[in-house]
């Protein structure tokens, strides 16, 4: 191990040297309190594997994994960083970059989608830069192990963060792809309004209104969004998963159609994605 990188809810990351390839890795090493389920252990080595067979552009790659008195995840490192990193810098995204960032989600989606493996947990912080710009998804198979062990996140009752979660998965329910997609239009809300969706003073108010309340097209807080931005964000974000995209496909679809909408229509300033200033 070379430095600390982050901590989250679950795990620390480091870099680290991979002695053998000698090449750089992140070593993602979970919270010593898991070690201790062994339901989570065994639903923990069934989804590592699962993740070391994706083999997508923007999905990280898993290297390895292990139980050396704690649990261990090996990945590919990338040096871009996470979008939860660019948004607390107050770095600016044109608008160019924002739908960019959806589409390739999108595609790392719809490419794990496919291979039956739900994410649970898409955040800011789950999405992650190499040094070229290029988007990839981590922690695919840790947030359902955890949810199927019958943990908890530290930040809440259910897996998943609350601020991004589906109203499906808040109450507990049985999940699909759909709520990837709520998650990430649930990201994307914050990504072009440097807020998240819904705000309250606890956890149960933020549950209720992800229950209850519509959400606003981010335009009504960042003027200049272009409408269909705002009509595939409220798709996405529907209470009912009937009513959001079919598939992650069908998503980059409408993401690729906005992107040539607003390339045909732009002015000469590019907009920028306000709020993260």
């Amino acid at each position: 191990l070379v430095a600390p990188v982050g901590s989250g809810s679950s795990a620390r990351v480091y870099l680290a040297d991979d002695v053998t390839l000698r090449r750089r890795v992140a070593v993602k090493v979970l919270h010593e309190g898991l070690s201790e389920d062994d339901a989570f252990l065994r639903r923990f080595r069934a989804e590592a594997q699962t993740a070391a067979s994706l083999n997508n552009p923007h999905v990280l790659g898993v290297y390895d994994w292990g139980h050396d008195v704690v649990p261990f995840l090996v990945t590919e490192y990338l040096g871009g960083g996470s979008l939860r990193g660019m948004l607390e810098a107050g770095e600016r995204l044109t608008l160019s970059q924002a739908l960019l960032t959806g589409l390739e989600a999108a595609r790392g989606l719809d490419y794990a989608h496919g291979h039956d493996l739900i994410h649970r947990d898409i955040k800011p912080a789950n999405l992650l830069y190499d040094e070229s710009g290029r988007l990839r998804i981590a922690d695919f198979g840790l947030a359902r192990a955890i949810a199927e062990a019958g943990l908890t996140d530290q930040d809440g009752s259910m897996v998943g963060t609350v601020r991004y979660s589906a109203p499906e998965q808040a109450r507990g329910a049985a999940v699909d792809h759909r709520a990837d997609l709520y998650a990430l239009g649930a990201t994307a809300w914050r990504l072009l309004t440097s807020k998240t969706p819904f705000e309250g003073a606890t956890t149960r108010d933020i549950l209720r209104a992800h229950f209850t309340e519509p959400v606003r097209p981010p335009s009504q807080v960042v003027p200049g969004i272009p409408g269909s931005l705002d009509a595939i964000i409220v798709k996405l974000m529907a209470k009912d998963p009937n009513d959001r995209f079919a598939s992650a496909r069908a998503l980059g679809a409408a993401l690729e159609e906005s992107a040539d909408s607003s390339a045909a229509t732009k002015s000469k300033a590019p907009l920028l994605v306000a709020g993260l200033v």
